[in-house]
């Protein structure tokens, strides 16, 4: 089953976030603590999110296992402290597209809209630290709330991609 929109070029601003970094397996069930955690983090500073929560994709590794951070955007760059990080997502050209349906199914939608650049002759912007692939700005955002979402059936998630600079060449 296809549970990804057609994906389509935009344009996003550099963001301030916060968020929590985590070592995951191929389904993301740590997610809606992690952002209630953060959430919790930002409520005890008086602050309130500029934004839905997101999870930021560091590294995809081929094991299964993936370094994440489960972050919520901030109207200013937060300080740090020994669990929380601070930072900011990039701004820059993303490839993007939603995914409707299970949040297990998402990393069907995640492939899918990598392969979809690779048709288009677009290259994610990532690097390496040895022969570890590092990607730059892979983010979902949930549009459907993960914390308080009781059924797994019909969530809603935004995926970006940040693109090379010079795409457009």
């Amino acid at each position: 089953m296809r549970y990804m929109k057609e994906p389509t070029i935009i344009e996003r601003c550099e963001q301030p976030y916060v968020g929590i970094a985590a070592k995951v397996s191929e389904h993301i069930e740590t997610a809606p603590e992690l952002a209630a955690e953060v959430l919790a983090w930002l409520r005890a500073r008086n602050e309130s999110p500029a934004g839905q929560p997101f999870i930021r994709f560091w590294c995809l590794d081929d094991d299964g296992r993936r370094l994440i951070e489960v972050g919520i955007p901030t109207k200013k760059l937060m300080p740090e402290d020994h669990r929380v990080v601070s930072g900011y997502l990039p701004g820059g050209d993303f490839a993007h597209t939603t995914h409707n349906g299970p949040p297990d199914c998402c990393w069907s939608s995640v492939e899918e809209l990598t392969d979809w650049l690779g048709r288009e002759g677009l290259s994610p912007a990532l690097r390496y630290e040895g022969e570890t692939k590092i990607w730059d700005g892979h983010i979902a955002f949930f549009v459907t709330d993960p914390i308080h979402k009781n059924t797994q059936d019909a969530w809603v998630i935004e995926l970006f991609i940040l693109l090379l600079a010079d795409h457009a060449a």
